[in-house]
């Protein structure tokens, strides 16, 4: 529910954001905004994540104290890297902002230097969102998910809050974005600390660095921290890579990008990310007995659920590209056009969706058998497809070329990691998935059936009601969502999927414990 929440108000925070600033500021902040995200993603909710979690949950079921010296220890050694980083951040990040940019960003007078004002404020983020992150990682370990999960909605509540307050109040345009993301990542952070202090687990600097660095659990979470930041590392390039293809492509093009990438994040936060958090687990445990195909008809019936999910979801958003970027975002300073050339983004990144939910799932088999290596080596070779065929496909096809050039390099990257699964871990039949696969087109015909029909529709209800455009935008939209889910889940309920008797079987429960949860309170 806290995911969902923060995900509502992520997309409520882009719609004010792009209605109340013009395109120059939003290309800044979205720049500004990138850098610290980046570090975000490697630091906190990725290698040390991934890396310390299994450590602390080790030790503290051998002893409190044990798992309270390995929480320690990272905690200290993290502020002082974090401290060091942010510092370090502020005082270059000119040359930062610079590496990340094409020369033409700087054509419009004012933007490069909006743009490192804003950078330079917001990289505080850096500190506060990685130490949220450890925080909630420890959280976790000790099964509180509820608090750790809303606390990202009052990062975008400021945001939202920040984006409404009048520019003039400030120094700077834009000063109150890069603000509003400071006070957010503060306001996450301290609603975890009253809850770990409850528990007894928050955490303590220790001040003997020598006894922490010879902790043999504090070197084990560091040093599988390496693979996980090398493969990371390489992720964020690519997301770093495309931004500075898209600063050649004019004003706008980084903001564009941008809200595609919301959009696909969405769906593929509530399917692609939970399956692979579910996943990883369960092959562990499979690999570690000794399963090996049942380790891969596990795998591989989560790709189904995957696939069946996601291609639902990329053919709506394909097929309403245009309604949904008018809905949410065309108001205010966000025009028309910016509407046409948003819509042929989305286009190309609800394709993308496809790829890029598989990597999500197929990676987890991998480090079930702790092999970190090949995913990073797959995404080094993606990357290095992608710097070359991007220039070219720009040059021919501009903002398009440059999405269809991420879309070649996220399907490589599932590509090679089927390829390889069946070559290291276990070889199954491609065939019989395929068969099983193809099944799907029939619902999806019958969804997009129905979805074809939403431009006529659409046009006769204004023309009934020409004075209330947005309102009768918002409900046509909201109706053949919901009859083209429906849609599909009554044609594969008939087909009898597995798939289908899945995804409702987990609606349901999940529908079930949380109205049992409210009963009971």
């Amino acid at each position: 529910m806290g995911t969902m929440t923060s995900r509502v108000l992520g997309l409520v925070r882009e719609m004010v954001l792009t209605a109340y600033f013009p395109r120059s500021i939003t290309d800044a902040w979205t720049v500004a905004f990138r850098l610290p995200n980046v570090f975000r993603r490697i630091l906190g909710e990725g290698a040390l994540s991934v890396s310390f979690i299994p450590v602390f949950v080790e030790a503290h079921h051998d002893s409190p104290e044990r798992a309270k010296n390995v929480m320690y220890g990272v905690y200290t050694l993290l502020l002082l890297i974090l401290t060091v980083l942010t510092c370090l951040g502020i005082i270059y990040i000119e040359p930062l902002i610079n590496i990340m940019l094409d020369e033409n960003y700087g054509n419009i007078p004012g933007k490069l230097e909006l743009t490192y004002r804003m950078a330079r404020i917001m990289f505080g983020f850096v500190f506060l969102v990685s130490t949220y992150a450890f925080f909630m990682g420890i959280l976790n370990a000790l099964g509180s998910f509820a608090i750790a999960a809303m606390a990202p909605t009052l990062f975008n509540i400021s945001m939202i809050v920040s984006t409404l307050i009048p520019s003039e109040k400030f120094p700077s345009p834009g000063d109150g974005l890069a603000w509003g993301v400071l006070v957010g990542g503060a306001l996450q952070l301290f609603l975890l600390i009253p809850v770990l202090r409850s528990k007894d687990y928050f955490p303590n600097i220790c001040w003997n660095i020598s006894t922490l660095i010879k902790n043999p659990d504090v070197q084990k979470v560091f040093r599988n921290m390496l693979p996980g930041l090398f493969g990371l590392g390489l992720l964020q390039i690519t997301t770093l890579v495309n931004q500075r293809f898209a600063s050649e492509l004019g004003e706008g093009a980084i903001t564009y990008i941008y809200l595609a990438d919301r959009l696909l994040e969405l769906p593929l936060s509530l399917i692609s990310v939970s399956l692979g958090v579910a996943l990883l687990p369960m092959l562990s445990g499979l690999w570690s007995r000794g399963e090996k195909r049942q380790m891969a008809e596990t795998m591989f019936y989560y790709v189904r659920l995957n696939l069946y999910l996601v291609l639902a979801a990329a053919l709506g958003l394909f097929m309403l590209s245009r309604p949904i970027v008018e809905v949410l975002f065309q108001r205010g300073k966000f025009t028309a056009h910016d509407v046409e050339l948003t819509v042929g983004v989305v286009c190309v990144w609800s394709l993308i969706m496809i790829p890029s939910s598989l990597v999500r799932v197929l990676a987890p088999a991998y480090y079930a058998v702790k092999n970190t290596w090949l995913p990073a080596v797959v995404s080094l070779i993606c990357l290095v497809v992608h710097l070359m065929a991007a220039p070219w496909l720009m040059d021919n096809y501009g903002l398009t070329g440059l999405n269809i050039s991420s879309l070649l390099s996220s399907s490589l990257n599932m590509i090679l990691l089927l390829f390889f699964y069946r070559k290291l871990i276990y070889k199954i039949s491609l065939v019989d998935m395929a068969k099983k696969i193809l099944l799907f087109i029939f619902p999806l015909f019958g969804m997009a059936f129905v979805l074809y029909f939403y431009d006529p529709v659409e046009a006769w209800a204004l023309g009934i009601f020409p004075s209330l455009i947005f309102l009768v935008k918002l409900i046509v939209l909201v109706s053949f969502i919901v009859m083209g889910l429906f849609t599909f889940v009554t044609i594969s309920w008939l087909m009898g999927l597995d798939e289908s008797k899945a995804t409702i079987d987990r609606v349901l429960g999940k529908l079930r414990r949380y109205l049992e949860k409210r009963s009971r309170n």
